[in-house]
């Protein structure tokens, strides 16, 4: 990845870093001694999902160059008042998909069909491996309507390889804890998924993935290794760079 100077702000690094900055990895399109050229910068477009907020910076379109994402959204920031009806995404299917929810604010409440009814916070990470099939649903959780706050967060759903799809559902919630963190002196990274500088996350995958949260204080500038034959794309959550 080519270094670029980023003046403030946070931004959300992922493939095997999103607005929407995209790097191809294919032949000719990359340069191994400079670093990737960028294939496409691209805008996320407000829209609603059940009766929730969201910033959709791509969903089914891009694979080539986003793969093994598939559908991004950044929900939020909305403030949530206290006793508010929830925000809701109602009962729906998945499968053949690796739905992952990111908190960076607020609460969550997840239930699904393979009987898990959870409470999601601040710095959690949930996968709801759909496999052959399974519903899930999701909303504000219980600290929002009692406390009111700020929701903010990240839906992204992640492609099974063929081999996969067939495997049994199941749902996980991984803690703070069991991820990597950098603390730099002018930025500090999370390693949700994957490996960054030596420092790894203990989630594990079915499959090559990278997931990081980076905050970068003005005037950083920053290079981030990338394997060559994966894609790579960032999504800018606040400030701006160049």
């Amino acid at each position: 990845m080519k270094r670029r100077e980023f003046i403030k702000g946070s931004a959300i690094i992922g493939a095997s870093v999103v607005v929407p900055e995209f790097l191809k990895a294919a032949s000719g399109m990359m340069e191994s001694e400079k670093g990737r050229k960028v294939y496409s910068i691209i805008t996320a477009n407000k829209t609603m999902v059940g009766t929730l907020p969201v910033l959709r910076a791509f969903a089914g379109d891009n694979n080539d160059y986003v793969s093994p994402y598939v559908f991004f959204d950044e929900f939020g920031p909305v403030h949530v008042n206290p006793k508010d009806k929830p925000l809701r995404v109602e009962a729906h299917p998945h499968a053949g998909i690796i739905p992952v929810t990111y908190f960076l604010a607020g609460s969550g409440h997840h239930r699904d069909s393979l009987n898990y009814d959870f409470q999601i916070s601040k710095g959690d990470f949930m996968m709801f491996t759909s496999g052959r099939g399974a519903i899930h649903m999701e909303e504000t959780g219980k600290k929002l309507y009692d406390d009111g706050g700020l929701y903010h967060g990240f839906q992204i759903w992640l492609n099974m390889p063929s081999k996969y799809k067939w495997i049994d559902p199941s749902t996980d919630v991984h803690r703070p804890e069991k991820m990597a963190e950098i603390n730099a002196k002018d930025y500090t990274a999370k390693i949700v998924l994957g490996e960054l500088f030596n420092a790894k996350s203990k989630i594990e995958t079915l499959f090559p993935v990278f997931y990081f949260h980076i905050k970068m204080k003005a005037g950083c500038r920053l290079s981030i290794p990338t394997n060559p034959q994966h894609n790579a794309f960032a999504y800018l959550i606040k400030g701006n760079w160049k």
